[in-house]
């Protein structure tokens, strides 16, 4: 909800400051101008500066976070164990330009491991180079930009009388509006010292103009309340002519742009693929359990062979929808981002902001594009049904609870080797290196926690950013010393069948499906790896 709006809402309240006999005519339909004028914005104003100001009811409050104000470094989620050369360009323009473009549907549902392998390095060269940038930027280094950050927080916070747990509940789209009512209701309270939800002015909105007039001779106690209301509503205008003008508008607009762009984001992600998967779900299925109750290799040949048939015309199928909504994205990052430095001009004109915010934007931009590019490949949506791989269930989360990615994009630290396999079920797994947890909660929110040695610790959001970080750093050292598994290609028993282990992490399967293994151990007959499935620990057994 932008400062502007809640006051218009408030402040139409202050229009009721009459007699409770006087003419009741018009009464509505000049409260929305009598707001504007009171937060200074006329009609004329209006027209000239080309704002849209709605009449709002206090029921979509939305306020901004400082990360939406002062952007975070976005970290690159792209994997890769081995050494990339950054690219040479100094700009972000030139850099978004140097961007590889969007492979075909044809080649995302199926294409060697060469062939991605180059894709993924060319993103990286580039995305690379842009976080060198954004690191040596003057008067941005993590620490300054964490102290910047935090003072728009606490403004935001003392503005509308919120603690950060309840700026977040407030703009989570995952909460409920039941969850974010008592806070929207904090913040009216805070504003007009009442709730003006219980003034019954919806009710009075529907009467006819003799009706209201009636209604308020009726009921003087309800002008007293509109009275009270005016009053309190001044004196919060007052406290934010503190604030610069243009830190109004800017964290108005920017509250706005922010959640828009996390709705179109959560829009795109939550798209689904069942209407194509449930085509090849049967038949897939039967062919999966034919597969792990035999070790005849003749049969196990000819079963993978009907099962990759089904398999690359499901992730044809998807790779075309999925290939259109990752160019939307791309287009949408692209202008959220113009859109965000438009508005940050400003304020960097008044010495607000440093001007390397405006670079930090910029930068965020090519390598959030360049982890969309990524997505081409290793983010296919696969499929519902159990893909041809046997699976066994080797530990599950208390319920809530599921395994999530560290920031960087690796679910875990390296060094887990094929001997954690058998140790997995008793929780010698992830003592090395502890696993991130998340859990949506009724009241809170996301809740996130650490996994170590099979003991759940729920951690608070500035663990959660540090641990991010340090397993950022431990990933390029151990990537810098070579501590990487055995990559490579194997090749099943006729050699018909092709499994290649790249650099980036994944396993590749006759150039179509494709998993992300925590532990890997080959052996001569089959594959074996351990992944995530959700709230799943699970052992794969791929027969060759």
């Amino acid at each position: 909800m932008m400062i502007k709006n809640i006051l218009i809402v408030a402040l139409a309240c202050a229009a009721l400051l009459v007699p409770a006999e006087a003419d009741a005519q018009g009464f509505l339909k000049k409260l929305k101008q009598k707001a504007q004028q009171a937060v200074g914005l006329t009609a004329d104003r209006q027209e000239e500066s080309g704002e849209n100001v709605e009449q709002t009811d206090g029921n979509n409050i939305s306020v901004p976070s400082g990360s939406d104000i002062v952007p975070k470094r976005r970290t690159v989620t792209l994997n890769w164990d081995g050494i990339i050369k950054p690219s040479t360009a100094s700009s972000a323009s030139t850099l978004m330009s140097e961007l590889p473009p969007l492979p075909t549907a044809e080649e995302m549902a199926r294409s060697t491991m060469e062939k991605r392998d180059t894709y993924f390095r060319h993103i990286l060269s580039v995305v690379t180079r842009a976080e060198e940038l954004e690191k040596n930027a003057t008067g941005c280094s993590d620490a300054e930009i964490e102290v910047l950050r935090d003072k728009w927080e606490r403004k935001v916070q003392e503005l509308f009388g919120l603690t950060k747990t309840e700026m977040t509940i407030l703009n989570d789209e995952s909460v409920t509006e039941v969850q974010k009512k008592p806070i929207r209701e904090k913040v009216m309270m805070k504003i007009t010292g009442t709730n003006p939800g219980s003034m019954d002015l919806e009710k009075l909105e529907k009467m006819s103009e003799k009706e209201q007039e009636d209604y308020l001779k009726a009921h003087p106690e309800f002008i007293q309340q509109m009275q009270q209301i005016a009053m309190n509503t001044r004196n919060f205008s007052n406290q934010t002519k503190q604030m610069t003008q243009a830190f109004s508008s800017y964290e108005a607009k920017m509250g706005k742009l922010a959640q828009s762009h996390i709705r179109f984001v959560m829009h795109e992600e939550n798209h689904s693929y069942e209407s194509i998967a449930k085509k090849y779900a049967g038949k897939l299925e039967v062919i999966k359990q034919k597969i792990c109750d035999t070790d005849n290799a003749i049969e196990i040949e000819r079963l993978y062979d009907e099962a990759d048939k089904l398999i690359y015309s499901y992730r044809l199928e998807a790779a075309k929808e999925y290939r259109a909504s990752l160019q939307r994205q791309i287009d949408e990052s692209k202008k959220y981002t113009t859109e965000m430095i438009r508005l940050s001009r400003k304020l960097v004109a008044d010495g607000e902001l440093p001007e390397c915010v405006i670079g930090r934007m910029d930068m965020n931009a090519v390598i959030n594009v360049g982890n969309l590019l990524k997505n081409a490949y290793d983010k296919l949506p696969a499929a519902s049904f159990s893909l041809p791989v046997c699976s066994e269930v080797l530990y599950q989360l208390p319920e809530g609870w599921t395994f999530c990615s560290w920031e960087c994009g690796y679910p875990v630290g390296r060094g887990a080797t094929a001997s954690d396999l058998p140790r997995i079920g008793v929780g010698g797994f992830g003592c090395e290196w502890p696993l991130l947890l998340e859990r949506d909660t009724k009241d809170n929110g996301t809740e996130y926690a650490v996994w170590e040695c099979g003991k759940i610790r729920k951690i608070c959001e500035e663990e959660l950013n540090n641990l991010n970080k340090q397993t950022d750093k431990r990933r390029k050292h151990q990537v810098k010393n070579g501590d990487t598994p055995v990559y490579g290609i194997y090749k099943s028993r006729s050699g018909k069948r092709t499994v290649e282990y790249s650099r980036s992490g994944e396993l590749i399967f006759n150039g179509m499906m494709t998993f992300t293994p925590l532990v890997f151990s080959p052996q001569s007959d089959r594959l074996e790896w351990l992944m995530f499935d959700e709230d799943k620990v699970v052992k794969c057994t791929y027969k060759l």
